[in-house]
């Protein structure tokens, strides 16, 4: 039996893998407040159920900074891991920059309201969903790309592939968001509301880039 001081030199620890499914869940809830921040926005401006959402959004955001921080403090040596270190650091601040960048999102909707065209406002909602959903893939490829490297149960082109449907979702982010801009342009608001909501998109666009850039990372793991 391992003397609990010198657990973390125990090659066969690897809890720190399957703690990055630990820090996807605030993530993947934060994606979903905001879709529900969003519509609550559309339908009655800064009301308190919008603070209250938003509020939700900053409270899983310190809970993700949270568990980050445990898990960078009790990595094993960098030669005891399964995946390269570099990669696993970047991974975790990319994994946690979705969440930033949905917080900033939220934050974007509180500075004011409005009564944008209908068609203006489906946009931004449907630009949410597809951003929601690039986040949601995320998911499985990660339990996926665990498995595989811990236990050796998933196929490898399998895996790949859903890093690979990621990027695909990523792009039909990117022509939503250049959809919303120029919608927004084409609208007729005074310039103050069109840059509120091109930050708006602007950050619901990197969270799913940063979505994205996981699934790259996770594919440069499997690649040790």
């Amino acid at each position: 039996m391992l003397i609990p001081a010198l657990r973390f030199l125990d090659p066969r620890r690897q809890d720190y893998l399957p703690g990055l499914l630990d820090h996807y869940q605030p993530i993947g809830r934060g994606i979903s407040l905001l879709n529900e921040a969003l519509a609550r926005w559309r339908e009655g401006g800064q009301d308190l159920g919008l603070k209250v959402l938003t509020g939700e959004i900053d409270i899983l955001e310190a809970e993700a900074d949270k568990i980050k921080r445990r898990i960078r403090n009790h990595l094993p040596a960098a030669f005891l891991m399964a995946v390269d270190k570099t990669h696993f650091l970047n991974y975790t601040r990319s994994q946690d920059n979705i969440l930033d960048a949905v917080q900033e999102a939220a934050a974007w909707l509180e500075l004011g309201h409005f009564i944008p065209p209908s068609d203006l406002a489906e946009a931004m909602t449907g630009c949410v969903i597809e951003a929601g959903r690039t986040v949601e893939l995320l998911r499985p490829a990660l339990s996926d790309t665990i498995d595989l490297i811990l236990n050796g149960r998933r196929d490898r082109g399998e895996v790949k592939a859903r890093m690979h449907e990621i990027r695909l979702q990523h792009v039909k982010v990117v022509k939503a968001k250049r959809g919303l801009i120029a919608a927004a342009y084409a609208a007729d608001l005074d310039f103050a509301r069109v840059y509120q909501i091109i930050r708006f998109v602007e950050y619901v666009y990197r969270a799913s880039h940063n979505a994205e850039g996981c699934a790259d990372i996770l594919r440069a793991m499997l690649a040790r």
